[in-house]
């Protein structure tokens, strides 16, 4: 009897030092895994953020430039300076937005000679494992709704009333191409983001 408790005490005794050796060794894996998934899901979430980002400061561009379009085919008066200012207000969050994005491989040239930033390969490195690996996109998208604003003001120098319709429809024409490559981009997106969320979970 006394041998067997002794022989139970040895095989507790044994057990105990087996598992706290493993909690030991598992603790800290399991904590470098909580680490690495809050750190992937971060990225993600990041990720996410910029792409909406793309998305409203785009629609806020166009939606000003096509108001401001059906306003002088309408022959209203558009103030040049408030729509300059709300024009390089809002055209400024969206090189800002585009510029962000070029962390996940988009692409938005802000001028003919724009080239890929080096920093979107040095993000990709740092990022590792921790995501799939983005693939580019680039889109015309940024610099159309420039060259749209900028003729925008051209048009505004007129008198009211005084818009040529040849203008009128050059800038409706631009409206729908804006418009053309925007809902293009925004398949990407959400594309981009449905992936980010698939990371995340």
């Amino acid at each position: 009897m006394a041998d067997t408790a002794a022989l139970y005490g040895l095989v507790g005794a044994i057990g105990g030092a087996l598992l706290g050796a493993g909690a030991v060794v598992a603790a800290p894996l399991l904590q470098n895994r909580g680490a690495a998934r809050t750190r992937h899901w971060g990225l993600a979430e990041a990720e996410v953020n910029r792409l909406i980002k793309i998305r409203s400061s785009t629609r806020a561009v166009l939606y000003l430039q096509s108001q401001t379009v059906d306003a002088l085919a309408a022959g209203r008066e558009v103030a040049p300076a408030e729509f300059a200012a709300a024009m390089s207000s809002a055209l400024s969050v969206l090189r800002e937005a585009a510029d962000d994005a070029l962390a996940d491989g988009l692409v938005f040239p802000q001028s003919p000679s724009t080239r890929p930033d080096p920093s979107m390969r040095r993000e990709r490195r740092r990022r590792g494992r921790s995501m799939p690996p983005p693939y580019n996109v680039t889109s015309p998208i940024v610099m159309c709704l420039q060259r749209l604003g900028d003729d925008i003001r051209s048009a505004l120098d007129s008198p009211v009333g005084e818009v040529s319709s040849a203008s009128i429809t050059s800038l409706r024409g631009q409206v729908t191409e804006a418009e053309r490559l925007r809902e293009e981009l925004i398949s990407l997106l959400l594309d981009r983001m449905e992936r980010a969320r698939n990371c995340r979970a």
